[in-house]
């Protein structure tokens, strides 16, 4: 969609809106942990930000597979907090999960200046 990628100057939305969902599902931990720096959040939360920011749906087989996967890597740590007596488990982005975004955005960087040809 347009609204969802304004700088996108494809010739129809529907090319720039798979063009952005292709992308996103392929770095899903990366995108997680780009809404992880921005402010710490929970399984479902993730899932439900997926959906209306980014058209991607994937469920709690995917997610929490995926983001224990994370914190084994040290990427995100997570700790329980506890709302009455429901328990919630919250997660945020560690110093190594920001490096990896930075990691992230130099190489695409790359990849798009000088034709393509590493520096």
């Amino acid at each position: 969609m347009q609204g969802m990628y304004p700088r996108c100057v494809l010739p129809g939305e529907d090319a720039c809106s798979e063009l952005g969902k292709r992308f996103s599902r392929s770095f899903l931990d990366l995108l997680i942990l780009r809404m992880l720096s921005e402010e710490r959040l929970w399984g479902y939360r993730i899932m439900s930000l997926l959906r209306s920011r980014h058209e991607i749906r994937v469920g709690p087989p995917v997610i929490y597979p995926l983001l224990d996967s994370m914190e084994d890597k040290g990427l995100v740590k997570s700790e329980d907090v506890y709302e009455g007596k429901r328990r919630r488990r919250v997660y945020q982005v560690t110093s190594e999960g920001l490096g990896l975004i930075e990691c992230f955005k130099a190489i695409v960087s790359d990849l798009f200046e000088d034709g393509g040809h590493p520096a």
